[in-house]
C-alpha cells in the first residue's frame, strides 16, 4: 500500500481537530469579523488575489514520475502514473492541482478521497473533499496518528491522502492556514465595515452651519434645505444675520486617509502572508522600488521566495502515493519560458560549449529533428 499509512488512534486520548487548532476553516458557520472563517477571508480581494495567483502558478507545473539509473541520473518513466497525468475522473489535471492549492490556503490541508487504486494498491484516482465535511482527529502522542470522518461517517485512514499547507506546527502531521491566527481577516473586514458605513451614512458632514440666535427645529430644517438647494443648483448660499458655514473637509479627509491606510497595510501584510509581491496587484509597500528585468526573473523570485516550499511538500506527499522507487518531481522549467531572442540566445550558447546536441535544443522549441544528410555520391547513369 502506497506512503504514509496512519495506524487508528487511541480514543481515550483522543482529541479533535477543532480542538487542537481551532475553528480556522468553518466557512459554514458565523460570518462575523471576530475569527478566521474562508467565507470571511474569500470576502478580502487581496486574499482571492493571493489564492488565484498560487493556484494559477501551481496548476501550470507538470508534475513527472522520475527514478534513478544505475549511474545516479534521474531518467522520466517511460509510462507516467495515472495519479499524475489524469488524477480525477470528474475534473482535469489543472484544476485537481487548482482545488488542492485553495484547499490548502483557504483550509490548511487538503484531504483527498482515493477514488481508484491499480492492481499493487496505489493510487490512480483521488477527488479533493471539501474540507468543512471532514473530522481528522490526532491521538495527541508521540505517533501523530490520525483518524478520519467525512460527514461524520468514520472511513479508513489509508483512504484519505492528506497534503498540509506549509505552516505544520509540532505535535500534529495537520497544517493550519497561513492567515488563520494573523488577525489579518477580521482586521480586514472591519476596514470594510468601516468604509461601508462611511459611504452609507456619510459619518461626517462636509458643512456646518451654525447659528447665534436659537433656533426651532422647523427654523433649522428650512435653513438646511435653503443652503443645500441653493448648493445642488450649483448657486452661493446667501445666509441671513447671525449665520455662518464652517467646512468640516479636513476632518473628512484625514478620516479618510487613516481608512485608506489601514486598508493598504493590511493588502500588504496578506501578501505578505502568502508571498505574493504586493507590487503584483499595484500595492504600495512604502517606497519599494524592488523590478525585474524580464519575465522569467520575476517567475523565478516567486518560486523561490514563496512557493518552492510548497512545491517540495507537495512532492513528498505525491512521492509517497508512489511505487518505490519513483519520486514525482515538478517540472518548474514550463514556467520559465523566456522571449525568443533571449530563449534562442541560451540555446545557442548550449550548442557552441557542447552542453546540447542542435536535435536536443529543436526538441526544445517543438521543432523536429534535422533531416540526416543526403547522400553527397554522385548517382551511377546505367551503362556507365
Amino acid at each position: 500500500m502506497f506512503g504514509r499509512m496512519f495506524g487508528t488512534a487511541a480514543e481515550s486520548r483522543s482529541s479533535s481537530y477543532q480542538d487542537v487548532w481551532g475553528s480556522g476553516g468553518d466557512w459554514a458557520g458565523s460570518a462575523g469579523v471576530d475569527k478566521y472563517s474562508a467565507h470571511n477571508a474569500l470576502g478580502l480581494s487581496t486574499v482571492v488575489g493571493c489564492i488565484r495567483r498560487r493556484s494559477s502558478l501551481l496548476a501550470q507545473i507538470p508534475f513527472r514520475s522520475f527514478r534513478t539509473d544505475a549511474d545516479g541520473f534521474a531518467v522520466e518513466v517511460q509510462k507516467q502514473p495515472m495519479l499524475l497525468m489524469r488524477p480525477s475522473a470528474h475534473v482535469t489535471r489543472s484544476e485537481w492541482l487548482t482545488q488542492m492549492s485553495i484547499s490548502r490556503d483557504l483550509f490548511g490541508n487538503a484531504f483527498g478521497w482515493i477514488s481508484a487504486r491499480d492492481a499493487a494498491g496505489y493510487p490512480t484516482s483521488v477527488d479533493w473533499l471539501s474540507p468543512p465535511h471532514v473530522q481528522p482527529t490526532t491521538d495527541g502522542g508521540i505517533s501523530q496518528a490520525l483518524t478520519y470522518r467525512v460527514n461524520g461517517q468514520v472511513v479508513p485512514s489509508e483512504q484519505i491522502l492528506l497534503i498540509p499547507s506549509s505552516l505544520i506546527l509540532p505535535g500534529s502531521p495537520l497544517g493550519i492556514a497561513p492567515l488563520q491566527y494573523s488577525g489579518l481577516v477580521e482586521l480586514g473586514k472591519m476596514a470594510q465595515k468601516f468604509g461601508s458605513d462611511w459611504f452609507r451614512n456619510g459619518a461626517v458632514p462636509s458643512q456646518l452651519i451654525y447659528s447665534d440666535m436659537e433656533l426651532t427645529a422647523d427654523e433649522a430644517e428650512a435653513i438646511r434645505s435653503r443652503v443645500s438647494n441653493s448648493w445642488r443648483a450649483r448657486k452661493a448660499a446667501v445666509l441671513g444675520s447671525g449665520l455662518r458655514v464652517e467646512s468640516v473637509v479636513t476632518d473628512k479627509q484625514s478620516t479618510a486617509e487613516g481608512f485608506l491606510s489601514t486598508q493598504r497595510m493590511v493588502q500588504s501584510e496578506i501578501c505578505n502572508v502568502f508571498g505574493v509581491p504586493p507590487e503584483a496587484f499595484s500595492i504600495s509597500t512604502g517606497g519599494s522600488s524592488l523590478t525585474y528585468a524580464n519575465r522569467e526573473q520575476q517567475i523565478q523570485a516567486e518560486l523561490l521566495v514563496s512557493f518552492n516550499d510548497d512545491l517540495v511538500k507537495i512532492q513528498e506527499h505525491l512521492t509517497d502515493a508512489m511505487p518505490r522507487p519513483q519520486d514525482v518531481i515538478g517540472v518548474t522549467g514550463a514556467l520559465m519560458r523566456s522571449d525568443t531572442k533571449t530563449s534562442w540566445e541560451t540555446l545557442a550558447i548550449g550548442i557552441a560549449a557542447g552542453f546540447i546536441t542542435v536535435d536536443e535544443a529543436r526538441k526544445v522549441i517543438d521543432r523536429r529533428p534535422l533531416p540526416p544528410p543526403a547522400d553527397t555520391q554522385q548517382p551511377t547513369l546505367p551503362g556507365m
